[in-house]
């Protein structure tokens, strides 16, 4: 009778590393959804940390509904702080940062003295106890507000910030922008325009949109922001969700179409792209989910964006992922119920 083989951990990393050698190997991960698919990115880095190893999420980005931040579909319902809480403290066991993304860049003087914004910060920072946790804005007057709040709070520039931007994009604009953020997020199609990114001067300063399906050329893009902005502030006006239907349907002609949606028409980035990318020295990359209706479209991209699927690896690959997908299954210890927020006491 022959003995079971065992091997250490750095082995077994060692032999895993065969599925990420060929692609983006170093690469940091930050992905969206918190506070929104919060079930599904627990699960899904709960089984890379423990099943898997050599990919991991470094920083899940995401924040509660608040007038610092845009819904791109329904307008969702101001999270309880007690469970803001709870989620920090979530993530921070599995060793992944939070980022809150305040992605409106069409803030008014009196948005930005928001108190529940403020208290979201506040707490983020007062609960970071592994010191991962950072803010995400769009908006350069809600910077200076955040630094305000709390000066030591690391402030990163959303990409949505280069979209209102009026002026040419430029490589210029960039390196501007990177000495006033501590990190800045690349317009999702100028991760395709090689002219910007080999001009950039701290490659591992900038990260990396891998997943955005809006299309390069997009003539309205500026036009929908300001749109979801005053949304943001009267959520039922008919006439706003009316001209967000229509302003869809004036550049979704083609799109709709199968046969010419192709991964070059849109900005989520090839793989060759991707891999320019890091050889060119960055390392930190994006997988967002504002635009996604629900946690099955962003786990599909997960997918897509951390694994080559290269012909000689894509049985491994398929592997990984029917894998993950199959926590998804696992028996639970508690039944769901309507009544979990409630508490019950017996009195006399």
């Amino acid at each position: 009778m022959s003995e079971t083989e065992t091997i250490s951990q750095e082995e077994a990393l060692q032999k895993l590393s065969v599925v990420t050698a060929d692609y983006v190997p170093e690469a940091v991960w930050t992905v969206g959804g918190a506070f929104r698919y919060d079930t599904a990115l627990l699960a899904f880095a709960k089984f890379l940390a423990t099943s898997l190893g050599v990919r991991c999420i470094d920083t899940v980005a995401g924040v509660p509904p608040c007038l610092w931040n845009l819904d791109y579909y329904v307008q969702r319902r101001p999270v309880p702080l007690n469970k803001f809480c709870d989620m920090l403290e979530a993530y921070a066991q599995l060793g992944i940062g939070v980022t809150l993304v305040f992605d409106n860049p069409y803030l008014t003087p009196e948005q930005l003295e928001d108190p529940y914004g403020a208290l979201l910060v506040r707490t983020l920072y007062e609960r970071d106890r592994i010191r991962k946790n950072s803010v995400c804005v769009a908006s350069d007057a809600l910077a200076a507000k955040i630094r305000e709040i709390c000066p030591q709070m690391k402030v990163s520039c959303h990409y949505n910030r280069l979209i209102a931007e009026t002026q040419r994009r430029t490589a210029a604009l960039y390196n501007r922008l990177a000495e006033q953020y501590t990190r800045v997020a690349l317009h999702p199609a100028d991760g395709g325009k090689p002219s910007i990114w080999k001009e950039l001067k701290q490659p591992a300063r900038f990260d990396i949109v891998l997943n955005d399906p809006t299309p390069r050329n997009h003539p309205l893009r500026r036009e929908l922001l300001q749109l979801l902005a005053a949304m943001r502030v009267s959520p039922y006006d008919a006439e706003l969700m009316s001209r967000r239907a229509d302003l869809h349907n004036r550049v979704g002609e083609t799109r709709h179409l199968a046969e010419t949606l192709q991964r070059r028409d849109t900005c989520n980035l090839s793989r060759a792209e991707t891999q320019a990318l890091y050889e060119a020295g960055f390392r930190s990359f994006i997988i967002q989910q504002q635009h996604f209706r629900n946690e099955m479209t962003l786990l599909w991209d997960i997918f897509q964006c951390m694994f080559s699927y290269s012909p000689e690896l894509i049985n491994k690959h398929a592997l990984i992922a029917s894998s993950a997908m199959a926590e998804f299954g696992r028996p639970k210890e508690t039944l769901p119920s309507g009544l979990k927020q409630f508490s019950f006491s017996q009195s006399e």
